[in-house]
């Protein structure tokens, strides 16, 4: 919309759809291209040479259609905004400087699309380089810096012990179940909205990882095995998981009712996340006596990086009181 007007797409075949925007946005151009494909209107021939034609190549590659189908979304969104911002543009010749002015365009007022832009122009030159497409060192991205946010990066908080008793005594039945599974296995939020009931295999849990594909068989804890046998016998779906309405969690109707919950609790701080009961899945892991290995089995290296970041200063912080208590009795 734009000064009172609104946009739409007509056409018997895909119905009355509103677009977004206006003419002049980017969202508004990606929407109407990809209606104009859903019509089949002929399009004109693409230069062989343009970003246009370089993006539908990649998005055609053997390497695009192994990555997971919530990967393959991710992606051909910010490839879709590539297409319209350099679209004609021959990538044989882009430089830096033009790829950071699109990268600029976005940085104020959405810094995590503007990282992407940056990050899917530079796959898209590696890509290129494999296929001769481009010289195996051209990459213009390259050296591109990633923009820090302002205040700092945000980590991730990971929930106490304190925390995870106190939300799991309060929390509604609905929110404590995806709350368990992911903190007994350590497992990502889109992982956990998808586990089924034939996952469940009394002491394991076999889960395959939508980010990596890796097949994991995950020791069931006895906590966990015990309040989902409990479930399993009224169970009506396929999922574990299922919102207060019964139905399956999308992964952010499950953030929303997360927020809700620790929002409804007494003393439960704001900014508590499922992202954090994974990093307090590592930490209690480590305390437990698990080795690097087993931990990074499970979370995989980066995750299992930042949990130890958080458990060994949890651990340095427990040894300094006992130490001081220890001085105290003396």
């Amino acid at each position: 919309m734009k000064g009172g007007r609104y946009w739409r797409f007509r056409h018997r075949l895909v119905g009355d759809v509103p677009l977004p925007g206006s003419p002049e946005s980017a969202d508004f151009h990606i929407k109407y291209g990809q209606l104009l494909q859903k019509i089949g209107r002929p399009t004109v021939e693409v230069n062989q040479r343009s970003f246009t034609w370089l993006t539908k190549q990649y998005a055609k590659s053997v390497e695009f259609k192994r990555l997971s189908d919530p990967t393959q979304i991710d992606y051909q969104r910010t490839l879709d905004l590539i297409a319209f911002e350099l679209g004609d543009q021959e990538f044989r010749i882009t430089t830096r400087a033009m790829i950071k002015a699109v990268r600029d365009k976005y940085a104020a007022t959405t810094p995590r699309k503007a990282h992407k832009i940056k990050q899917m122009v530079s796959r898209l030159y590696g890509w290129a380089g494999e296929n001769s497409y481009v010289p195996d060192d051209f990459n213009p991205a390259r050296g591109i810096k990633e923009l820090k946010p302002k205040g700092g990066v945000r980590e991730i908080t990971v929930w106490s012990d304190y925390e995870i008793d106190l939300f799991c005594s309060k929390c509604p039945p609905h929110v404590l179940t995806p709350v368990l599974l992911a903190l007994y296995t350590g497992q990502r939020r889109e992982d956990v909205v998808r586990m089924t009931w034939q996952q469940f295999q009394g002491g394991v849990v076999r889960v395959r990882q939508s980010k990596t594909r890796t097949l994991l068989d995950i020791g069931c804890h006895s906590a966990l095995r015990r309040h989902l046998e409990a479930l399993r016998s009224n169970a009506k779906g396929i999922v574990i998981c299922t919102s207060i309405e019964g139905r399956a969690y999308t992964v952010s109707s499950l953030s929303q009712a997360l927020r809700r919950a620790v929002t409804m609790i007494e003393g439960m701080p704001a900014d508590r996340s499922m992202h954090g009961l994974r990093y307090a899945a590592g930490s209690r892991m480590d305390e437990a006596g698990c080795t690097i290995a087993e931990i990074e089995a499970v979370l995989g290296h980066r995750t299992h990086a930042m949990a130890m970041k958080y458990a060994s200063q949890r651990l340095r912080a427990k040894s300094a009181v006992e130490k001081t208590e220890a001085r105290d009795a003396s």
